[in-house]
């Protein structure tokens, strides 16, 4: 028996003890006293609540908006901080105590993270993780309740570190972009489409790549929760690096968009030159962005270059993206509407419209 298990009673039933609070030093806790952001020392914590020593009182019941973080000036990094809301409980000789106001479904379980030992986890950077990661399960189990066995074993056992913190992301950027979205929190995406994205998601570890990945997830929400159509672009998204999307990103926001006589969007291609190409890929290798040029019209997001070779520092390339790249663009930059409304292209801009590319 473990040193957190309840033991059972006489009956056998195993008796309910409270959550374990601790002392983490470097911990504090930020809030509006008045006009002013007051930084709170904090006594301890548990996975229910926090006990502030303060000499401001609150009267029992009412509610508090904290943002908990290491002790110091206000973090401006959201991955260093999470704002939080608590009711007032009980007051103190020195304090006041709070018991946590979490959204539905969420579930706290600080100093159980299998990632370090029960005596490690006492700096505020684990109090924050196990914040941030109890908020992306609640999210993905809210979009997606079918899939929530697995979300909860992907995201507390199944990944290694870096992965779960890159799956923590691309959930917390996707119920940001959905935040924005008319009918918020009716949204529900198909269960293996939600899996599919953590797991392939979770690799990223560039921001940039990242933030396509909670559009992904974001557009891959509707009303009905069967839309399966993302599919796709996972499966795209999956195979392209920083430097290919750095290209897509290029080719989709800088080339004139047309629509065709099958009324799809197209784009007109765009000249770069290869110090252009090298600042978008961040590479200055030649051979390696033509063949990333080369990778991105195998899978179909670029028309392919007519060329015997490939090109010199000296050359410009002309890329454009296809129908299917211009879409997996939109859909990345959290889109689900036509193409045509995200790049602004009208009927107006083509009123001959173009001939297929």
């Amino acid at each position: 028996m473990g040193p957190h298990s309840n033991p059972p009673g006489r009956s056998g039933v195993r008796i309910q003890t409270r959550p374990e609070r601790r002392v983490i030093p470097e911990l504090a806790a930020y809030r509006w006293v008045g006009s002013s952001f007051q930084q709170e020392s904090v006594r301890n914590i548990s996975s229910t609540g926090v006990y502030l020593r303060t000499d401001q009182r609150c009267e029992p019941g009412s509610l508090v908006s904290l943002t908990l973080q290491r002790k110091g000036p206000p973090e401006k990094d959201v991955e260093r901080r999470i704002a939080i809301k608590a009711r007032a409980v009980r007051q103190g000789h020195d304090g006041v105590g709070l018991s946590f106001v979490l959204p539905l479904g969420m579930a706290l379980h600080l100093w159980e993270s299998p990632l370090k030992s029960f005596s490690e986890q006492t700096e505020p950077e684990d109090i924050l993780w196990e914040f941030r990661l109890a908020s992306a399960i609640s999210f993905l189990c809210r979009i997606s309740p079918h899939a929530a066995a697995e979300i909860r074993q992907l995201l507390r056992e199944g990944l290694s570190n870096y992965r779960i913190k890159s799956a923590i992301e691309i959930a917390l950027r996707a119920e940001e972009l959905l935040s924005f979205a008319a009918e918020e929190g009716r949204w529900q995406a198909p269960a293996r489409l939600v899996v599919r994205i953590l797991q392939d998601g979770s690799w990223a570890d560039s921001e940039t790549v990242q933030q396509l990945w909670a559009g992904l997830l974001a557009t891959s929400c509707t009303a009905e929760g069967n839309d399966e159509s993302n599919l796709t672009y996972v499966q795209l998204l999956s195979q392209l690096t920083p430097a290919h999307i750095g290209l897509l990103a290029a080719a989709c926001t800088r080339s004139t968009k047309i629509l065709t006589t099958a009324g799809r969007i197209s784009s007109r291609p765009v000249a770069c030159t290869s110090q252009e190409l090298m600042r978008v890929t961040g590479s200055r290798d030649i051979l390696r962005i033509d063949r990333d040029i080369e990778h991105l019209s195998d899978l179909g997001l670029l028309l392919r270059r007519a060329k015997s070779s490939f090109f010199s520092a000296a050359d410009d390339a002309k890329i454009s993206p296809t129908s299917l790249g211009l879409l997996l663009f939109a859909r990345c930059n959290g889109y689900r509407g036509t193409p045509q409304d995200f790049y602004g292209v009208s009927t107006a801009d083509t009123p001959a419209f173009a001939a297929e590319i």
